[in-house]
């Protein structure tokens, strides 16, 4: 008996060999093999930089590593997913797969994502439109009613969360009409799940043969410009889907942008901006609803706004004379406009042309990426928050320090670290003190309206002192010995050398006296009274934005 995925692909599609997204015979080669069967340039393109690495060789067809990292993150095996030009060739090559022009359907339903009936049309499949209901809303039975009598659909198409609503489709809704089109794939796009209280149903798409999801590195990644999508379904349905795949659509440098965001110690970082978009999604909501000519403001599950408003030329003449870009939907309803929510300035310009003011945000926040052949350190910080403090350097009593520098100084911390901790700790405790005072340094950006100075703790039997001039002058002085040689996996040797790493990085004079009986307590004395000084040296002093020197300038 044929599989789902031989039934309903086109006749085309099966006379072709199948593409092994798996392996292919370089898989016997090691990495160093002379290479001489594609017909490349051997010489390095005359480019600098991360461009230059590897890119007058072909990509593989299915990148190993990053098919392996992007399965990891959906929770799926390498077989059950393909990675894709965005996710928009995924849905090209899922109809190119699974259509034969004007014989087979295609059914959306709108107001959706436009490349759904684009990519049908290019085909040459039949359209078949099931609108919304009211509010936007997705029912499974009305659904069903509509597209009962397609004996020739092939493909359904449901975006949850909905661009460009927000709606999210719920689950089980999914789910019925897979279980009543079992001879129909069923395609759920969560480009924007990231940004919504929803899980997503990939779980449930390795395990029936005609259920599909679509994921984007676009959205929740920041990597719209690398275009990396992906595919997940069963094994052999992705297998069929695959061999509608050019050669090589994957570009060496997108492959390397994304290996690199997707590394463990950026994960933090990227749950962070989520938080913060879906929070931002939420206060500019309610601000946006007070505008005036505005007829209601849609929130939903995206990193978007769906507005309606009375006048929508008036709004695109203002929006154009601000310079400001924004997608105008009249088919989703009359006065819709799509709105991305983007930076605090973005966000502040956004209100401005509305006739809206909003507190301003401090603002006093930092990212930062630090790699070396050594290490990968990704840090955010914020002045202005107290949480969240997560720390993850694979060192955990280091970890602790760097809280509790945190907690007393009163900041959010987000520090991730993967280091060669095989040879021993030396440079992930050495490089994560430079990444922290430089992202502590961005932050501070032109360090005006601050205390400057700082200083001093007793702990326990322990007492150190420390004394801070964020001076923008690096200068260190650490004063102390330990007897023990290691506390856990800690090597006290390194304590003076992390203060100078974090003077030298963040442009400040330390200096840090620590006395007492127990090597614990004096080290945690020196990070907890390092927290306190910075408390005092980075606070706000009266509103004002003078840079705290007679000279004016740090």
């Amino acid at each position: 008996m044929s599989s789902l995925a031989e039934r309903l692909a086109r006749p085309q599609i099966l006379a072709l060999p199948p593409f092994d997204i798996s392996a292919n015979a370089n898989a016997f080669f090691p990495a160093d093999a002379i290479r001489l069967d594609a017909n490349e340039n051997p010489y390095p393109p005359l480019v600098e930089g991360a461009l230059s690495t590897d890119i007058n060789r072909y990509p593989e067809p299915q990148p190993a590593r990053l098919t392996a990292a992007m399965a990891a993150l959906y929770g799926v095996r390498p077989e059950q997913l393909i990675v894709t030009r965005g996710a928009d060739d995924a849905i090209d090559i899922l109809i190119r797969a699974f259509c034969q022009p004007a014989i087979d359907a295609v059914a959306i339903c709108p107001p959706t994502f436009a490349a759904y009936a684009h990519f049908a049309k290019l085909q040459g499949a039949w359209l078949v439109e099931a609108p919304l209901g009211d509010d936007f809303e997705f029912d499974a039975d009305r659904f069903l009613e509509r597209v009962g009598d397609e004996s020739s659909l092939k493909l359904v198409f449901l975006c949850s969360p909905n661009n460009p609503t927000g709606n999210v489709i719920e689950p089980a809704q999914v789910l019925r009409v897979a279980e009543a089109l079992p001879e129909t794939i069923i395609v759920v796009d969560e480009a924007y799940i990231e940004f919504a209280e929803a899980e997503s149903l990939a779980s449930e798409a390795v395990n029936r043969p005609n259920l599909v999801v679509l994921r984007t590195l676009s959205k929740a990644y920041g990597l719209a410009g690398a275009r990396i999508g992906a595919a997940i379904g069963d094994a052999e349905l992705i297998a069929m889907t695959a061999r509608a795949l050019p050669p090589y659509p994957l570009p060496s440098p997108c492959v390397a942008a994304a290996l690199s965001a997707l590394s463990p110690a950026r994960r933090p970082i990227h749950e962070d901006r989520i938080r913060r978009i879906k929070a931002d999604r939420e206060r500019l909501a309610d601000l946006l609803g007070t505008a005036p000519g505005m007829k209601s403001v849609r929130s939903g599950g995206g990193n978007f706004l769906f507005l309606e408003v009375e006048d929508p030329e008036s709004l695109a003449a203002r929006l154009r004379r601000a310079g400001i870009r924004a997608r105008f939907r009249p088919q989703a309803a009359p006065g819709g406009v799509r709105i991305s929510i983007g930076t605090e300035v973005e966000q502040a310009a956004l209100l401005a042309v509305l006739g809206l003011t909003a507190e301003p945000a401090d603002g006093r926040r930092a990212e930062l990426v630090r790699e070396t052949k050594e290490t990968q350190i990704a840090v955010a910080i914020d002045l202005d928050r107290a949480e969240p403090r997560r720390i993850d350097t694979g060192l955990p009593f280091f970890d602790h320090m760097l809280d509790q520098v945190a907690a007393h100084g009163g900041f959010s911390l987000t520090i991730a670290c993967k280091g060669d901790l095989e040879i021993d700790a030396h440079h992930s405790l050495e490089d994560t003190a430079i990444a922290f005072g430089q992202a502590l340094s961005k932050a501070l950006d032109g360090r005006r309206g601050i205390g400057r100075f700082g200083f001093s703790l007793p702990m326990d039997e322990a007492e150190a002192h420390v004394l801070i001039d964020l001076s923008g002058r690096p200068f260190s002085r650490f004063e102390g010995a330990f007897d023990a040689s290691h506390i856990g996996a800690y090597p006290t040797q390194m304590t003076g050398h992390i203060f100078r790493s974090f003077a030298d990085s963040l442009g400040a004079a330390i200096h840090v006296r620590v006395e007492g009986d127990n090597d614990h307590h004096k080290t945690e004395a020196c990070f907890k009274a390092f927290g306190r000084a910075l408390r005092q040296a980075i606070a706000r002093e009266g509103g004002s934005e003078a840079v705290p020197s007679t000279k004016g300038v740090l």
